[in-house]
């Protein structure tokens, strides 16, 4: 028995306090509305964003949340604006408009883009608060990432990214609006921000020439997709300069194995070099190496090691082979290239090796 009236006695506690919130969550939303209305519009949403905790009611708390927002976009203070706008997004999708309420996140971040910073206090207008713009255009691409304001919020994110630099963030969000929008003005931009953006990680340095790769793929699919652009001239050109990068990167470790006197292995990346970035100056400086390698075997009475020999299977063929052709490139003579009919060397059985007894 005492029991019973324990609980009866605890649940009329809750349904007072549960009555009193919502008393109290409809006399701050009240207090809110007469502020606003006297254009005191940060008293106004203080008590509504009061009201919106006290509610339990989940269209009163939307209710509560759309008014601050709209009380803080009176006062310009659009950073805090944004923020009740994201409550909504986050947690009352179902029970807001949600397309207009992206939008309007999209409005701030241009606002804020543009230059625009909240006050800590409307009356010194000197001292503002942080620059929000990548924090808000990051949420609302979060929220809307196809929508008609997309394609220019990622690519303006893209650039905020370099700015900080953060070139992997913006090198993603470039190839997100070319993937997402391809057919747009700003995917053109975005590809034209991504061809430099590699171009300038590729002059850094990245050990396996994997920017330069993916450089001269977005290079070349610029010039598919836009062959008669303004800016295709300083596309291939900045192809040129990539491989030019790639080739010295080759050339440097082709260097490198030749000064610690490991010539066959050098003579690859020299030979390298040679084959697939013919037009270049480390081209000729790798020709050069190559001979100088050759001398080098000759004046110490050495032949093809084995290494050199697998190397040479690849496309070299016997020193003393019959030239059939002397290759000329602008104006450049290149290694001569011989007859492999004569076969290689075999260091190890001391015999030439024909063709068909590889």
């Amino acid at each position: 028995m005492h029991l019973k009236i324990f609980l009866f006695l605890l649940s009329s506690l809750f349904l007072l306090t549960a009555f009193a919130d919502e008393a109290a969550a409809q006399k701050a939303f009240s207090d809110g509305h007469e502020y606003e209305n006297n254009r005191r519009f940060l008293s106004a949403a203080d008590s509504y964003l009061e009201s919106e905790i006290q509610a339990d009611d989940p269209v009163q708390k939307v209710n509560a949340l759309i008014s601050a927002a709209r009380a803080y976009r009176k006062a310009r203070k659009y950073g805090a604006e944004f923020d009740c706008l994201q409550k909504l997004a986050e947690g009352h999708v179902t029970r807001i408009n949600f397309t207009e309420v992206v939008k309007r996140q999209f409005e701030i971040g241009d606002k804020f883009f543009s230059g625009h910073r909240d006050r800590f206090l409307s009356w010194i207008p000197f001292i503002t608060k942080d620059d929000r713009t990548m924090e808000i255009y990051e949420k609302a691409l979060k929220n809307a990432p196809c929508t008609t304001s997309a394609p220019e919020a990622r690519l303006r994110l893209g650039r905020l990214y370099l700015d900080n630099d953060q070139p992997d963030k913006a090198i993603q969000c470039f190839a997100d609006t070319i993937k997402l929008h391809p057919d747009s003005e700003e995917a053109r931009y975005a590809a034209l921000e991504l061809s430099n953006t590699l171009l300038h990680k590729s002059r850094r340095g990245d050990g396996d020439n994997q920017n330069a790769k993916l450089a001269l793929e977005a290079f070349d699919t610029f010039l598919e997709k836009h062959p008669d652009d303004p800016q295709t001239d300083w596309i291939r050109r900045s192809r040129e300069e990539v491989h030019t990068i790639m080739a010295e990167r080759l050339y440097n470790i082709g260097k490198f194995y030749m000064n610690e006197k490991k010539y066959d292995v050098a003579q690859r990346y020299f030979a390298t070099v040679i084959r697939d970035y013919t037009n270049t100056k480390p081209a000729s400086a790798a020709e050069q190496m190559l001979a100088e390698i050759d001398k080098e075997y000759k004046a110490k009475g050495l032949h093809w090691t084995p290494e050199r020999r697998a190397f040479k299977e690849t496309g070299f063929p016997r020193e003393d082979a019959p030239i059939i052709h002397m290759p000329v490139n602008e104006g450049r003579w290149l290694l001569p290239i011989r007859d492999v009919k004569g076969g290689i060397i075999d260091k190890d059985k001391k015999e030439v090796v024909t063709d068909d007894m590889l």
